[in-house]
């Protein structure tokens, strides 16, 4: 198993605010409109994209599904998933692993903190084996079986 982690400053923008419609022409004539990043979600990335680059291991590459740990410490409240998005794109494009192996999980949001204290600290986790997290919640997990 491997574990490795990093902390972003800042407070994360939400997803619902980092697109904005733009009007691009087709064939340099025909205009059509699409979504493009707005700069804040860019310089957010940008950032987050050296922090992670730098955190994560030489030559690691898992074999199967990530779990992503989180602990949010928020000036303002935001829907956790609106941030793991923005962060899920930034360690796919880091490490190259597909972000629909990720499995989050969110410890901790704390909302009220000093905008300058804002900040999200990730865990990043290749698990040997979920079963051992499990044991060591005192969860059994069983398969569900369907029909």
């Amino acid at each position: 198993m491997t574990v490795w982690g990093f902390e972003i400053p800042g407070q994360p923008p939400s997803w619902n605010a980092s697109y904005k419609i733009v009007r691009k022409f087709r064939s340099g004539k025909v205009p059509y409109h699409t979504l493009a990043k707005t700069e804040q979600v860019i310089d957010y990335q940008t950032g987050a994209r050296l922090i992670v680059a730098s955190a994560k291991p030489s030559r690691w590459k898992p074999e199967g599904q990530v779990r992503i740990w989180y602990w949010f410490y928020l000036s303002r409240d935001i829907d956790c998933d609106n941030i793991m998005k923005a962060i899920h794109d930034v360690i796919e494009s880091v490490t190259g692993v597909n972000d629909a192996m990720y499995l989050p999980v969110v410890v901790s949001k704390e909302i009220g903190c000093r905008k300058q204290d804002a900040r999200v600290v990730v865990v990043v986790e290749d698990p040997a084996s979920p079963l051992l997290v499990a044991a060591a919640l005192g969860i059994t997990p069983t398969r569900s079986s369907s029909g």
